[in-house]
């Protein structure tokens, strides 16, 4: 994950997102998400691909997607 300066463990679900107005979450995004939820900690990128079957640039996308979204934030 060129350009990142954060581990899978730095990264929070905002349960406080705004929903409004907000687009859909794409297929990716909801794996990774849910990924995420499901192992609080001990987060490995190579079992985030592994378990999600995604290359390491669906991946990326998603994170960065997610970010974006505000639905995850580094700690």
């Amino acid at each position: 994950m060129n350009g990142f300066q954060w581990t899978l463990d730095d990264l929070t679900v905002n349960t406080e997102a705004n929903t409004e107005g907000r687009r859909s979450l794409t297929r990716e995004e909801m794996f990774v998400l849910a990924w995420l939820v499901f192992y609080q900690s001990d987060r490995h990128y190579a079992d985030l691909l592994r378990e999600c079957k995604l290359t390491g640039e669906q991946c990326h996308t998603a994170l960065e997607g997610l970010i974006e979204l505000d639905l995850l934030r580094v700690r």
